[in-house]
Formats: structure tokens, sequence, C-alpha cells
């Protein structure tokens, strides 16, 4: 059963976000799926994975991620209602797929992942709130196993791009706060070791992708 999540007047409504998804944001998917395809085969390989999407309703990703790599379990984690019921419509039952409306910052998963990853989702918290979420990331994974997590960095076609955005009115992610790599890398090495790490130009509002290994003892 899902319970709505109270939002802020400064809060991302990803509700209006999932029922009206931008043009331009369905055209960068595709870049970043087959970023994160070749990040996951490369890194943790594509049999029989048990992986994590947080911040994941209404994927975008797992259609691709399920049709490409060898999934033994794929679950789900997000806040919002109405984005995973959407999801859960999408996909019917299935039994590798489960759901969880559930915070990054309050996880309760029954299985530790193979991969756990995030495609823009650290970037909407203080500071404080940003280094738990990536530290959460590591509560769900296996010693070993491998993180994957990407954010908006603020390099000058990213400011350039949001300024012009905002100023046409049509900004939706009023708490997005675009991070600087060394502040996620920072957290990511208290439970980690950061293996690969790339900037994402074609994206435009240009985002920062690390690929991480949690250290095997824990």
């Amino acid at each position: 059963m899902f319970t709505r999540r109270k939002s802020t007047a400064t809060a991302t409504d990803w509700d209006s976000y999932y029922t009206s998804v931008p043009p331009t944001a369905k055209l960068t998917r595709r870049y970043t799926t087959a970023t994160l395809l070749r990040a996951i085969r490369r890194y943790a390989g594509c049999q029989s994975l048990k992986i994590v999407e947080i911040g994941g309703a209404n994927s975008c990703f797992l259609d691709s991620i399920l049709a490409g790599i060898g999934c033994a379990r794929y679950d789900v984690v997000d806040t919002n209602r109405y984005g995973l019921e959407l999801l859960e419509k999408r996909l019917g039952p299935h039994e590798i797929v489960h759901l969880h409306q559930q915070s990054v910052l309050a996880m309760s998963l029954e299985q530790p992942a193979d991969v756990v990853f995030s495609i823009g989702l650290v970037e909407h918290f203080d500071p404080a709130g940003t280094r738990a979420a990536v530290l959460a990331h590591f509560d769900a994974l296996r010693p070993g196993g491998t993180l994957i997590v990407t954010f908006p960095t603020p390099t000058l076609l990213y400011r350039i791009a949001r300024g012009l955005i905002e100023m046409a009115g049509m900004w939706k992610f009023h708490d997005e706060r675009p991070l600087m790599p060394a502040e996620v890398a920072g957290a990511i090495r208290e439970r980690g070791e950061v293996v690969f790490r790339k900037t994402l130009w074609p994206l435009i509002l240009t985002q920062y992708l690390i690929v991480a290994r949690k250290h095997a003892c824990g």
C-alpha cells in the first residue's frame, strides 16, 4: 500500500513531472541509458544481477536493463506514489521487479544488491542530506558490489542552459543543487573506491557519472 508524501513549496513537483515529461528528457534518456548499460556491463557483468534503482518511479531505464542485463531481481525505490503506480501499471505482474515507496534515507530492502544506482537523485538535498543519501546507497549494496550515480554539475554549459530555462519559466526541479564532483566522490570514498568517472556533456544540463566499488569489508 502506497502513501503519499507531503511536498513543500520549494520541492520538485514529481507528480507534475511524471504527468508531462519534457520532450528534451525523452531524447537525453537514450544517451543516459546507453551509458548506464555500458557501466553495468563493464563493472558488474551482465548475468544474474540483483539491481536496486533508487529514485526510479516510472523508471525509464528498467525496460532496457531487463532486456540487456541478466537480472535475478530488480528493486525500485522511490517516495513518489504516482510514479510508482505508473510503473506498476506499465509492468503488470512481474516476478523479478519489486517496488518500494521508501526514501533513500530510510530504505529497508530484503537483500543486498550487486548493483545500486541512481540517476539524478542526490542533488535534491542539502550538503548533509547529499552525503547521507550517497552513503545510503552503500547500505543496499553487498561488499564488493557496484555503485553508479549521476548528478548535475555546474559547468558553464549547465549554468547557461538552466538560466535560459528558468527565464522561460519552464524549470521544474526547484530543489536541484548542481554538485561539484568532489562533494559526491568524497562521500563515496567513505565506503568505497571510485573506479570510473565521466562528465556527460551531451546532456546539455551537464551531468557527472561516478562508478564505485564498495569496500569488501562492508
